[in-house]
């Protein structure tokens, strides 16, 4: 498929036009300077079609700028995947009544930070990247989806809370490719919070507060679904 997409987007006489998966995926490559290690296609019935790439990702080497040189090789080492959604921007999410908040878009892929593979990732990642387009509803950073029961079967969280990249290239990641009515597209993170932490959140003045709880307690940029509660 890579191969397929690089000849597209090369140009030629005979070359097809790149569908808009495609241009995102090349700006994912870019951004990344990887191939993605495995692709979970969506249903090729689905409606409004949402495909998740995996690429792996050593986060001290790539993301920690502190990191020790000196320190032994298993510290220097930390293993885990990104997955990005690819095909949730192509349903424009509705703007808030009182209009977009400077600087934000309509336009979103999610991006989540795990450790391995486990299809449970995969299945509520594509569930959330359709959510805002079958709801009806406008997601951005600081946003909160609460669930009935917790989502994952091995962490008894269960509201996810939506943050912008704190990592520059993932923020910047789809910040060239346009979509439907010249919206760009915003990158955010997916992150699970307790009952507790989402209690604080939606007080007035709590969404900042449990930053700051987050800062204080060196909050892992990789999904941790065994972390005790911050509040």
């Amino acid at each position: 498929m890579l191969d397929r997409l690089k000849k597209a987007l090369a140009g030629g006489a005979k070359a097809a036009t790149p569908t808009r998966a495609q241009l995102r995926l090349q700006a994912m490559l870019d951004a990344l300077e990887d191939e993605p290690e495995q692709t979970f296609l969506d249903s090729a019935d689905a409606e409004h079609r949402v495909d998740i790439h995996a690429f792996g990702r050593n986060f001290v080497e790539d993301c920690d700028a502190d990191a020790d040189a000196d320190a032994d090789a298993d510290a220097g080492n930390d293993p885990g995947y990104v997955l990005v959604t690819n095909g949730m921007s192509d349903r424009l999410m509705p703007a808030p009544p009182n209009g977009l908040p400077e600087g934000m878009t309509r336009g979103a892929e999610l991006v989540w930070y795990v450790r391995d593979l486990n299809p449970e990732y995969i299945s509520n990642l594509r569930w959330l990247a359709k959510l805002p387009a079958f709801d009806r509803f406008f997601l951005a950073s600081g946003h909160r989806v609460p669930m009935p029961e917790p989502p994952l079967s091995f962490c008894g969280f269960q509201t996810f809370l939506f943050l912008s990249p704190i990592y520059g290239p993932d923020a910047r990641m789809l910040s060239g490719v346009a979509v439907d009515e010249g919206e760009g597209i915003a990158t955010l993170t997916v992150n699970l919070i307790s009952e507790a932490e989402y209690a604080l959140a939606r007080r007035e003045g709590g969404f900042g507060e449990l930053l700051d709880l987050f800062d204080a307690n060196d909050h892992p940029m990789v999904f941790d679904p065994q972390r005790s509660s911050y509040v």
